[in-house]
């Protein structure tokens, strides 16, 4: 009797068991087809993918809060430059574009319902007007967009290639060379390129290169120019050559690039050292411009009376012939030995468009062009809760995915909202 009541027992525990692991394994009945393995019930799973949602939309605050951080304190040091480029901002497409967005807000919230209430033909048409205004939204960006490229209203220095800066500043956009150049990574170029032939300090070395820190050649030109120069070189035996020496092209490194030569251009203006100023009387015999063969004999001590006479007290000495300036004279002051030679005007120093005025164009293009990129994943997502739609994905129970894009759509349309004020009306 106790072993037929241990097999009844045990047979009994068996069967509950194996009846409770058949109801975990095949719940075909009462299983959610959208119901993923990991999660208990819709409802979980539902609450999970808005959490996931707004954990990702924190971190797309976060993003454009800094940028609105940076445009405070950008507007705070230079209010002058948002005063000034304001004018280039067209406050009927910001507001236009704000009108759209709205519409498109409204129509995906509309989806949402009627995914809820299981009218797909509705959420389909909700959703395909979502799609038009985010395209028509683009489309009105671009027409702005394309006004500022045309007249170089650009966030770098191609911000400076027009000279004419358009017709609504009075010119056709005549567009001119843009050189600018940096300095320490000049230096070291200067170094590993030219210093061989030039010298340290442009001085030049005999036999090798010219002497450039007192070229009138570099005085003479611009920076585009001298890049034309440097990149083409020119042979010992030109006929515009004086000490019949060769200058190879790129100063004989065939790496450098353009970019590469302005900033040994910017260097190299560095070196300069500027001309006495006109009536002082220069000491040092390696700066007068002409002398004569022979020296006057005199009792004085040694002197410069004009540019052909030298008192050397009572001997008549030959000049040297002209060569190499050498090293700075040491009269010229400390400012002159690291005066920059000053350039013909350039763009940017054109009082139509100030100084940093490129930075104004490159924030905004950074705001609203990283927006723009928002906007354009917004569009492929409402593609595709379109073709899942359509496809008929999505019930009473299950909308998670139509609710989380419209959270995003929501979010881009909100970070808008800022824009369109601090932008366009504001500036």
């Amino acid at each position: 009797m106790q072993k037929v009541a241990i097999l009844l027992l045990f047979s009994s525990q068996t069967r509950a068991g194996l009846l409770d692991f058949w109801s975990l394994y095949d719940m075909s009945d009462s299983h959610e087809p959208n119901l993923q393995h990991h999660y208990r019930d819709m409802s979980q799973q539902h609450d999970a993918a808005k959490l996931g949602i707004w954990l990702f939309l924190a971190t797309e605050i976060l993003l454009f809060g800094g940028l609105f951080c940076g445009y405070a304190v950008f507007r705070a040091n230079h209010p002058d430059l948002f005063k000034w480029g304001g004018q280039f901002l067209d406050e009927r497409y910001g507001a236009a574009n704000t009108a759209v967005l709205l519409i498109s807000s409204l129509t995906m919230a509309m989806a949402i319902t009627y995914v809820q209430q299981e009218r797909r033909r509705l959420a389909m048409v909700c959703l395909g007007i979502t799609f038009v205004c985010a395209g028509i939204f683009m489309a009105i960006k671009s027409v702005e967009y394309e006004h500022k490229f045309h007249d170089h209203l650009l966030g770098g220095m191609a911000f400076y290639q027009t000279s004419d800066h358009g017709d609504d500043m009075g010119g056709d956009h005549a567009a001119i060379v843009a050189v600018h150049g940096d300095v320490e990574k000049g230096e070291g170029l200067w170094n590993a390129t030219c210093r061989s032939c030039h010298g340290a300090t442009g001085e030049g070395v005999p036999g090798q290169g010219t002497v450039l820190n007192t070229s009138s050649f570099v005085y003479d030109h611009d920076d585009a120019s001298l890049l034309a120069f440097i990149k083409e070189g020119r042979k010992a035996n030109a006929p515009d050559t004086i000490l019949q020496l060769e200058m190879p092209a790129k100063g004989g490194n065939p790496m450098l690039g353009d970019q590469a030569i302005l900033d040994i251009i910017a260097y190299m203006h560095t070196l300069m050292i500027p001309a006495a100023p006109s009536g002082e009387q220069n000491t040092a015999s390696h700066e007068v411009a002409a002398v004569s063969d022979t020296v006057v004999v005199t009792s004085s001590p040694a002197s410069v009376l004009d540019a052909n006479v030298l008192q050397v007290e009572n001997w008549n000495i030959p000049i040297a012939a002209t060569g190499p300036t050498g090293l700075a004279p040491e009269s010229a002051s400390e400012a002159q030995r690291m005066a920059v030679y000053e350039r013909p005007k350039v763009p940017q120093l054109d009082e139509k468009r100030p100084a940093n005025a490129h930075l104004f164009f490159g924030l905004y293009f950074l705001m609203t062009g990283l927006h723009g990129v928002h906007v354009v994943i917004g569009m492929v997502v409402l593609l595709w809760l379109m073709w899942r739609v359509q496809r008929g994905d999505f019930n009473k129970r299950y909308y998670s995915a139509v609710e989380c894009g419209g959270l995003y759509w929501h979010i881009v349309d909100v970070i808008w909202i800022f824009l369109f004020p601090l932008w366009y009306l504001l500036a």
